[in-house]
């Protein structure tokens, strides 16, 4: 009855002392109190705070001058006061449970059904049923015999719903994976169950793909259909792969039908849409592939120049022999009058033009500007002129002497 009286004391104590602390401390005790979370406790004497705040004594313990102290005779086990001599769970030591028996004089005195198996706790134990030792001390029937089986009449067995003996275990052939209706009869599958002595796959994963169970409204390995993958960024819902917001799906570049997640704004294997490559060299760009400043995309690649030869080729670069190129589609020294006019464009973008007959005689192409004169001679000029360029410090195509000095233009 003490001890009850102790017990349903220290539950309000021990809140008082909870909410003590949740409210603050500085609570002035009187004299010969100490306040322990806003609670006065005599540290001398109360059992909930022996010696120092919160130090609360074994049930069953008293506290006398600040050290808790068990009755006469007794020792703490497990935060209570016992006696090894007549204590059932710990007799003779703590934690020796006689069992089926009962403790007098700090020894197990086992009922008449049971046997003393000595250095065990439990010591007593009935041999008839207990698997732990079956027909004798120490027989535990899941090592001696077979995980699963229990112990009846002193031999170990395979018991409900573990019945049935399949030589290095007891199973139960309704729920066992690897014994499913009989005895070394495994599920195919790497993941299915076995129900009512039957294989299938588990409610949350209904499908067959392969070798194992799978859900393929959220498999991004099956997705829809077995086999079918999502891109590695991508998830699978309600059977379909869906891309992260700011991308869609494309086909994989070179990967048969995978498939990837792609910024169509960015991507340059696949820009504006899928499948479109942008030329080596250059970036997409809001969907648009673009070559650099200069260059043109052809093909697959970014020619120098403003346009393309046959829809895919890249222009010819040519030399205007002034330190300056242009680009067009014709060989390097034809010196055409086309390429004669992108020569002089190439040097001056603009200026008066003479073209035909110039100081230089007919077949050549001038620029004048508000400085100097420059003449590209081609085809049908003298040979001494043809693929040669003339130049004058004088804003006058006629004042070239073009007998002489000229350099080679391509």
């Amino acid at each position: 009855m003490t001890t009850r009286i102790r017990l349903a004391l220290t539950v309000p104590l021990a809140l008082s002392l909870a909410l003590g602390c949740s409210g603050g401390g500085g609570k002035k005790c009187p004299e010969g109190q100490t306040s322990c979370g806003g609670v006065c406790f005599d540290l001398q004497t109360s059992e909930l705070s022996c010696g120092s705040c919160l130090n609360a004594c074994a049930s069953g313990a008293s506290c006398t001058a600040g050290v808790c102290q068990c009755p006469e005779g007794q020792v703490v086990c497990s935060g209570a006061c016992v006696d090894l001599a007549t204590s059932a769970a710990n007799c003779g030591a703590c934690g020796h449970a006689c069992g089926l028996g009962t403790c007098g004089a700090g020894a197990c005195e086992c009922n008449p059904e049971a046997t003393a198996c000595a250095g065990q706790s439990p010591e007593c134990v009935n041999l008839q049923t207990d698997s732990d030792n079956c027909s004798g001390c120490g027989n535990r029937c899941a090592v001696v015999l077979k995980p699963g089986s229990t112990c009846a009449g002193g031999v170990c067995g395979c018991n409900p719903p573990r019945s049935t003996d399949c030589g290095a275990a007891c199973v139960d052939t309704q729920t066992d994976a690897d014994h499913c209706s009989a005895c070394g009869n495994p599920c195919p599958l790497t993941n299915d169950v076995c129900v009512g002595g039957a294989c299938d796959c588990p409610a949350s994963l209904p499908d067959e793909c392969g070798s194992s169970c799978v859900n393929r409204q959220t498999d991004e390995a099956n997705c829809g259909t077995c086999g079918t993958a999502c891109p590695t960024s991508a998830t699978c819902s309600g059977g379909g792969c869906a891309c992260p917001a700011g991308t869609d799906v494309c086909p994989a570049t070179g990967s048969g039908t995978d498939q990837a997640c792609v910024d169509l704004d960015t991507d340059e294997a696949n820009c504006g849409v899928c499948g479109t490559d942008c030329p080596l060299g250059s970036t997409c760009e809001s969907g648009a592939c673009q070559c650099a400043s200069g260059s043109t995309p052809c093909g697959t690649t970014c020619c120098p120049g403003n346009a393309c030869c046959g829809g895919t080729g890249c222009q010819t670069a040519h030399l205007n022999g002034l330190g300056q190129t242009y680009f067009d589609c014709g060989a390097l020294d034809t010196h055409t009058r086309g390429q004669a006019i992108l020569a002089a464009e190439a040097w001056s973008a603009s200026g008066t033009d003479v073209d035909g007959t110039t100081g230089c005689g007919p077949s050549c192409f001038c620029r004048q500007t508000a400085t100097q004169a420059a003449i590209w001679c081609y085809a049908g000029s003298a040979p001494a002129q043809t693929g040669k360029v003339f130049t004058v410090a004088s804003p006058n195509c006629f004042a070239v002497n073009c007998s002489s000095g000229g350099l080679s233009w391509r």
